[in-house]
């Protein structure tokens, strides 16, 4: 009979088992008994006792071994239970292995995120992943992602080329402007659009993220898209780049950098109202500053105005 299927060594069994035929021996008769070195059967005495197995005698120069029934039925409940949890380790393995290789094609391409942490955790490792490209659509407020969890610097400090179209919804926001301005200044190419078809992010054209329930829901849940899937997102932002209006924040010797930040907000849709706030001036002054760039251009429309910006390289 054998005790190491319960985890005790040869060494240890053999002075168990020894103990269990002797009547409390001591240690020189003990390490005869077994035929094992006193260094060895010291040792396994030992550990025996850490583990509750081997008693030490009131005179603590000879050892007992602890009733079988109780020490061993320790031993062997433990037993039990690790292997229970083995069991059922194995049946999750098991069901996770059979899930991942019926539905791995799937997964591969459509992946799930859910919850404003998981989104926002998840965009910002997409960014850090791009090695050749991130193209972004930006729309209304922003909400799971801020501008604060951007890695678009250090996407360009890689040589990532970073492009972002903007709407009006998302330049109509406090601070937008400001943070436009920012992102010109960090090395991402920006142009603008009325309308957005829905939040995006597309890395190296191959992995894309946008909410699950397009344009008009919220950004929670939201969707990563790889393979065909997102191929198609790439040719959509290609088509929204082709047609969007470059926004540049380059100064003009002609018109200061506050009029040429009108000229852009204006031409990029929005109403006086909306451009005074974005510039931090009252309506009537943005209006005098319009008036004095057309008195400049002999433009007698707005539309005229827009026409002259443009073929001076205002804006």
């Amino acid at each position: 009979m054998s005790l190491q299927d319960l985890g005790l060594t040869a060494d240890e069994d053999a002075v168990y088992q020894a103990l269990i035929t002797l009547p409390s021996p001591g240690y020189a008769q003990l390490a005869e008994a077994v035929g094992l070195p006193e260094r060895r059967t010291g040792a396994a005495l030992r550990t025996l006792a850490d583990r509750g197995l081997v008693l030490r005698v009131a005179d603590g120069e000879r050892y007992a071994a602890a009733p079988p029934a109780v020490a061993l039925g320790v031993e062997l409940a433990a037993h039990r239970e690790r292997l229970q949890r083995a069991e059922l380790a194995v049946a999750r393995l098991a069901e996770t292995y059979r899930t991942a290789t019926a539905d791995r094609a799937q997964r591969d391409l459509v992946e799930i995120v859910e919850g404003t942490d998981a989104i926002r955790m998840r965009y910002l490792q997409l960014q850090l992943s791009a090695r050749g490209t991130i193209d972004i659509f930006s729309a209304g407020t922003p909400q799971a992602v801020t501008p604060a969890d951007s890695a678009e610097v250090t996407a360009i400090s890689r040589d990532v080329r970073v492009r972002a179209v903007i709407d009006q919804g998302f330049l109509g926001e406090p601070g937008a402007a400001d943070q436009v301005a920012q992102s010109l200044a960090d090395g991402v190419q920006v142009r603008t659009v009325t309308e957005v078809p829905y939040k995006l992010i597309l890395c190296d054209g191959a992995v894309a993220m946008l909410p699950l329930h397009g344009r008009d829901a919220g950004v929670d849940p939201a969707v990563v898209l790889r393979g065909g899937l997102a191929h198609v997102a790439r040719e959509l932002f290609e088509q929204v780049w082709g047609r969007a209006r470059p926004y540049q924040e380059q100064p003009h010797a002609e018109i200061d950098t506050v009029d040429a930040h009108i000229l852009r907000l204006l031409l990029a849709g929005l109403t006086d109202s909306a451009v005074a706030g974005q510039v931090q001036l009252s309506v009537r002054t943005v209006q005098r500053r319009l008036q004095a760039l057309m008195a400049l251009t002999d433009a007698t429309t707005r539309l005229q105005l827009g026409w002259h910006a443009r073929d001076r390289g205002w804006v």
